[in-house]
């Protein structure tokens, strides 16, 4: 089942020294480049790099060119989405949110996307045997998750680099670091989990989430 974010998955295998690669799919909802109708799911990747004594390099990211959940909260406050992102139920371009949800998502840089959520594809659901995501889409009736399929592959560097692979590394880290304006992926995510301050909440959302907790559903 599609579970939500994928790099709990591979960080947890980078913090233990070894190299995560972790993609699902789900409801096809994304149609490939130059097509209308959808195939894949959002078909996110993942990947962690372990950095012995310190936070492990971390991505995750929808091959899609916006996840499906930001599209969702774009039409709850009312905010367009930017072009490129989805097509309306007629296969025009859109930028309004509830059009794109009624419609098809794309694939974020074109046919690269589209390529990357095809092998996304073949690794989560022709590898593992589960479903591909437009046999995903019909497994809806009873209300709960659609089956989809998840790999997880895990590699140690030591196997395959020798016992250098992680000061080969960090010099290459180090080398990246030193571009103006450049960012590692995940490290904004680290620095404010060690941030202890206050924080900003969406009070409508909040109060949202309380009127559905006092709701009676039984």
């Amino acid at each position: 089942y599609h579970f939500a974010a994928l790099w709990h998955e591979t960080e947890a295998l980078a913090e233990r020294g070894l190299i995560g690669l972790a993609c699902v799919n789900s409801p096809a909802v994304v149609a490939p480049f130059g097509g209308h109708d959808p195939i894949f799911g959002t078909n996110p990747l993942s990947f962690a790099w372990p950095r012995p004594g310190d936070t492990p390099v971390v991505f995750d990211m929808a091959t899609a060119a916006m996840a499906q959940g930001e599209i969702q909260i774009a039409a709850r406050e009312g905010r367009t989405v930017p072009d490129g992102t989805g097509l309306d139920a007629e296969g025009r371009p859109s930028t309004d949110p509830d059009a794109i949800l009624e419609g098809v998502q794309l694939p974020f840089g074109a046919h690269k996307g589209s390529a990357i959520a095809l092998m996304v594809e073949l690794f989560a659901a022709g590898l593992t045997g589960e479903f591909f995501s437009y046999e995903a889409s019909n497994d809806v009736a009873d209300g709960g998750p659609a089956k989809g399929g998840e790999i997880v592959i895990a590699i140690d560097p030591g196997h395959v680099a020798g016992s250098s692979w992680a000061q080969r590394s960090e010099a290459f880290f180090d080398r990246f670091a030193a571009i103006d304006g450049a960012r590692l992926p995940g490290l904004r995510r680290h620095e404010q989990r060690q941030d202890r301050g206050p924080r900003s909440i969406d009070t409508t959302l909040l109060e949202q989430i309380r009127a559905l907790a006092r709701t009676d559903v039984a």
